[in-house]
């Protein structure tokens, strides 16, 4: 048994019950046969319920339905070998109030030998505000796994995108010089085929740009719509050889992230094109928005190759397009040169398409 001073001798059993009340913890004692017959007033706060509809009645109008088999069992097994459990000793126990919510408890457990019976003492601490800390800051770790992943990731585009262009690319310049300086002294066959292969290092050089731009673009920008519209120009003008014009007209910030989700890699494969196959000097890209997005990108190029026309870069520009409600069109321009043309609903709740 404990020890007490003389001070509290006075009190008598007065003591004994006011000890329990005044634990931080709801206590409650059950028999062996289950029955609660006792419940101090955190209990009673914690569980809301009144002293009467507790006392007398199977522990187990505390546990969850599903749970209150399994509780009979362990009951049982704790009635064999009494012993005493401290609190949070690694399970993870829920618990059910009068108005059928359930919380996440701990609960401590100590046998209470009293005459020839044995109960069951038990300290139930509601573990809520620290499982919901627990919670946040397994997502705080896990975002920060994410961000560090993505920053990895970055890291790996960025040091591919500058071997590429420091060490592939100049080397391919070195190449196609030296097979320029070798013509002069070569028959005009030898000449031709030459010249092809310079021609296939420029085309391989603009390709490796392609590539490069691409791992740039993987990242996101930070400046919202407008930044990631001019990240993708930005990145695209070593490879046109020229910056794009660049126009905005309306309340471009209202634009939806579904629509922009869309609108960015439409933009990029439009100026990848013009790249590719127009032999533009000139560009100029437009985003306006009133009662719908529209993204326009025109060249003063050759026009648009059959093979562009019928191809899958424009397939897919359609598909987003439709996906929204909406429509892409490419064609050439009166004035020479190409002009696409790709327009959705501003709103999407009655533009988008069915899937």
């Amino acid at each position: 048994m404990g020890a007490r001073s003389p001070v509290l001798e006075p009190y008598g059993d007065e003591f004994s019950w006011s000890l329990l009340d005044a634990t931080p913890d709801g206590v409650l004692i059950a028999a062996a046969t289950g029955e609660i017959v006792f419940v101090n007033d955190q209990a009673l706060a914690l569980f809301g319920y009144d002293a009467e509809a507790l006392i007398g009645t199977p522990v187990e109008i505390l546990i969850p339905e599903e749970l209150a088999a399994i509780h009979q069992a362990h009951r049982t097994r704790y009635r064999t070998d009494p012993t005493t459990r401290p609190m949070g000793a690694g399970f993870r126990l829920r618990a059910r109030r009068a108005d059928g919510t359930r919380f996440p408890v701990e609960i401590s457990l100590s046998p209470l030998r009293l005459g020839g019976e044995v109960f069951a003492v038990a300290a139930v601490r509601d573990v809520t505000d620290r499982v919901e800390a627990e919670e946040e800051l397994r997502q705080s770790q896990e975002a920060l796994r994410q961000a560090e992943q993505v920053l990895a990731v970055a890291d790996d585009r960025d040091r591919i995108a500058r071997d590429l262009h420091d060490t592939v690319i100049q080397r391919l310049f070195a190449a196609g010089l030296n097979l320029q300086s070798t013509m002069a002294g070569t028959d005009d066959r030898t000449r031709a085929r030459l010249e092809v292969t310079v021609d296939d290092l420029d085309g391989t050089i603009k390709d490796l740009r392609m590539a490069i731009f691409s791992l740039h673009a993987a990242a996101a920008s930070p400046g919202g719509l407008r930044g990631r519209v001019l990240e993708v120009i930005t990145d695209t003008s070593d490879a046109l050889g020229f910056e794009p014009r660049l126009q905005f007209d309306g309340p471009i910030e209202t634009i939806d992230p579904d629509i922009a989700e869309h609108l960015i890699p439409v933009l990029r494969e439009a100026l990848v094109n013009v790249a590719r196959h127009a032999g533009a000097q000139n560009a100029r890209v437009i985003v306006s928005v009133s009662k719908e997005v529209v993204l326009q990108v025109s060249d003063d190029g050759v026009g648009v190759p059959d093979e562009v026309l019928g191809g899958r870069g424009l397939t897919n520009m359609s598909s987003r397009a439709q996906q929204l409600g909406g429509a892409c069109t490419i064609g050439r321009a009166a004035s020479g040169g190409s002009i696409l043309t790709w327009r959705v609903p501003a709103d999407l709740g009655g533009g988008r398409a069915q899937r």
